[in-house]
């Protein structure tokens, strides 16, 4: 169950995890790739939208059409079956991880990341005047979050802390230690009887005379807890 104030996003949990996680892998902030793949593909980022020049783009990242073939970007697809081929792209154009967003960007609009961050594209788009959008205090990188919601990892209930245990060595220690060997000298003598009492009486179970001769640890046991039987 996610805490309270984690704030859940719009697209589907695996959809979201995968874009997070793509992210993680190009060394990018996952809002500023959202903001990137908002601008390439809409809002949703709809891993079907067709656009560019002539209607000739689709996906994501708005695949030409021989990345449609090569990368397999036929039929519907989700957004967690297109990422791992957005990743394959950026890897065959030369994209290191950290390079940042706008390098990131320059390697679809220009082909590689290494092209000019002035160069523009059929529709007068660069990615020197787009990437502010992608940064926060961007109106992508808002939607992004909007979209995305916080990591799906952060949202996990934390579990309860461990309290740690007496120091080893100390009377605390030795007195847990010696409770433990107790514990275990009474379950050792019980399952002992269990058998042979369908056949004695049952307060034969539980002699204290027959506990401790089935253990040589009698100065182990707590003697106010002794006193219950004896």
């Amino acid at each position: 169950m996610a805490p309270a104030s984690a704030r859940i996003g719009t697209l589907p949990a695996t959809d979201r995890q995968a874009i997070f996680d793509a992210a993680k892998k190009l060394g990018l902030n996952p809002y500023e790739f959202g903001g990137f793949l908002s601008l390439e593909s809409g809002t949703n980022m709809d891993p079907n939208i067709v656009g560019g020049a002539g209607g000739r783009h689709k996906g994501l990242i708005q695949f030409g059409q021989s990345e449609q073939q090569k990368y397999g970007i036929q039929g519907p697809q989700t957004r967690a079956g297109q990422i791992p081929k957005v990743l394959q792209y950026f890897e065959d154009r030369g994209y290191k991880p950290g390079m940042g967003i706008e390098r990131a960007y320059a390697t679809v609009l220009g082909g590689n990341p290494n092209v000019s961050l002035n160069a523009k594209d059929s529709f007068g788009t660069s990615v020197g005047s787009a990437s502010k959008r992608f940064k926060s205090g961007g109106d992508l990188y808002a939607n992004a979050k909007r979209v995305l919601g916080d990591p799906l990892d952060s949202m996990a209930t934390p579990s309860a802390p461990k309290l740690p245990g007496p120091p080893p060595g100390t009377a605390v220690a030795e007195q847990v230690e010696k409770g433990n060997n107790f514990g275990q000298m009474i379950l050792n003598s019980v399952m002992k009887k269990l058998i042979p009492a369908t056949i004695q009486p049952q307060s034969s179970l539980f002699s204290p005379e027959q506990l401790l001769a089935d253990s040589n640890e009698k100065a182990l046991l707590p003697q106010d807890f002794l006193k219950m039987f004896l």
